[in-house]
């Protein structure tokens, strides 16, 4: 299935082409009978609104290799908890990392060092 996969081989991280919805919005073009495009072209500002960059902590791409049976249930619980795969696998992290006793880090991902 691929779902799991969260970059290419090689490090390089894949990016959306401008298919898709939100590539024909940022692109200005109108396809016929395209609901939130108004005649100029120009997305109307409701679809605007629903395409903004979700507000949230920053993210950075993390590219890793998993067994086939790992990624097959990862792929289950991510249809079957209708969640992502960015959020699974932050919250295996978090509760891994919770385990091992790894000190939090701040939001710029600099390892906050508790004293003793």
């Amino acid at each position: 299935m691929g779902m799991a996969k969260v970059g290419t081989f090689g490090g390089g991280a894949r990016r959306a082409t401008g298919g898709g919805r939100a590539g024909a919005a940022r692109s200005g073009k109108q396809r016929s009978g395209a609901e939130g495009v108004i005649e100029s072209g120009t997305p109307s500002p409701e679809l605007t609104a629903k395409l903004e960059p979700r507000k949230g902590p920053a993210k950075v791409p993390l590219n890793t290799r998993v067994l086939a049976s790992t990624e097959a249930r990862l792929t289950w619980l991510v249809k079957d908890r209708q969640s992502t795969v960015t959020n699974v696998v932050d919250v295996a992290l978090q509760e891994f990392f919770d385990r091992y006793r790894v000190p939090p880090a701040d939001l710029d991902g600099r390892i906050i060092e508790q004293e003793s």
